[in-house]
C-alpha cells in the first residue's frame, strides 16, 4: 500500500513538473545549458525507466517497424533518421516526420486536447525547431530543452513508435494542425 502511495506522489510530482512543448520557448538554449541538461537527462534515465511512465511498452513489431522506417530514411537523409517517430511523454506525443528540405523535419506536438505544428532542422546531431526548442537524443530518450523566464528546462520523451502512415488518423481530432502540416509539404511514408 505504501509503495502505491509513493508511486502516486511521484506521478503527481512528475506531471506538475512537466512542461509540454506547446508554448514557444523564449530563446534557444546556449551550449552550456544544453550540455548541463544533456548530463541531467543521462543521470535521470534510470529513474525515468523505473518510474513506470517511461517504460518501453512497444511491441517487437512496433520497434521493428519504426527501426525499418528510420533506416529507410537514413539512406536519404541520415541526419534526421534518428529523430523520426512518435515520441511519447507523460501526457504528450511528438510526431516527427521528414520534411521536403534536407535535414528538416515536421513536428506535430499533441498535448491532451491541444496541438501545434512546427518545423525543425538538424544541426550538429541536435534538432533545432522554429519554436526555439532544441531536441537531442540519448539512447531511446529524446530530450527537449527550452527556455522560459530565462530558465532552461528539460522535458523527456522516450521509445519512438511508428508514425501513422497517413495524416487522416490525426485530422479528425486536429484539423488545423494537420492542414498546416500538409501545407508545409511534410512527407509521410517511406522515401520514394
Amino acid at each position: 500500500m505504501r509503495q502505491i502511495q509513493l508511486r502516486s506522489v511521484l506521478a503527481l510530482a512528475l506531471v506538475s513538473l512537466a512542461q509540454p512543448a506547446i508554448a514557444q520557448s523564449e530563446r534557444y538554449p546556449n551550449a552550456t545549458e544544453l550540455q548541463q541538461l544533456a548530463e541531467e537527462l543521462r543521470r535521470k534515465i534510470p529513474d525515468l525507466q523505473a518510474s513506470g511512465f517511461y517504460s518501453d511498452r512497444r511491441t517487437f513489431e512496433e520497434w521493428q517497424e519504426r527501426s525499418a522506417y528510420a533506416e529507410a530514411w537514413a539512406d536519404v537523409d541520415p541526419a534526421i533518421a534518428p529523430f523520426l517517430g512518435e515520441w511519447t511523454a507523460i501526457e504528450e506525443s511528438l510526431y516527427i516526420y521528414p520534411s521536403a528540405l534536407r535535414g528538416g523535419v515536421c513536428i506535430l506536438d499533441i498535448y491532451q486536447d491541444q496541438s501545434k505544428f512546427y518545423t525543425g532542422q538538424v544541426r550538429d546531431n541536435k534538432l533545432h525547431t522554429d519554436q526555439n526548442v532544441v531536441f537531442f537524443l540519448d539512447n531511446n530518450f529524446l530530450g527537449n530543452v527550452s527556455v522560459y523566464e530565462n530558465q532552461p528546462s528539460l522535458y523527456e520523451y522516450a521509445h519512438p513508435r511508428p508514425l501513422p502512415s497517413s495524416s487522416e488518423e490525426l485530422r479528425q481530432f486536429y484539423p488545423e494542425t494537420v492542414a498546416a502540416f500538409e501545407a508545409a509539404g511534410c512527407l509521410v511514408g517511406l522515401p520514394q
